[in-house]
């Protein structure tokens, strides 16, 4: 579940346990992760439960919030196509053409929380 990965440093800021930033090696221009669609989806849509939607090879996804569980989805958010316990289960694993999120993370383009 997801309250069993978010934690808060000694300053008061939740964060993501499992995918935790280092603020020591990437700085805080994205709150400690490496590149923009980190921050995004293992702080804003996986801790905050921020609706997401992002493009990989020119195609948009979008991913639906719920107090108990996530949904890919359509573009409305209203069609649900596929449901987790939470976001970091989606992240490990949503596939888009037989690739895992977590493992293109790097190439999603236009990653916004909503």
């Amino acid at each position: 579940m997801k309250d069993e990965y978010i934690g808060t440093d000694l300053f008061g800021y939740v964060y993501n346990m499992k995918y935790p930033p280092n603020k020591e090696k990437y700085g805080t221009g994205c709150n400690g992760y490496s590149t923009d669609s980190r921050d995004v989806l293992f702080h804003d849509f996986a801790v905050f439960g921020y609706d997401l939607q992002y493009k990989y090879k020119g195609k948009y996804y979008y991913c639906l919030t719920e107090p108990d569980y996530v949904a890919a989805c359509d573009s409305r958010f209203t069609e649900e196509y596929q449901k987790f316990e939470d976001g970091n289960q989606y992240i490990e694993q949503f596939e888009i053409e037989g690739h895992k999120l977590i493992d293109i993370i790097d190439e999603l383009e236009d990653v916004e929380p909503m």
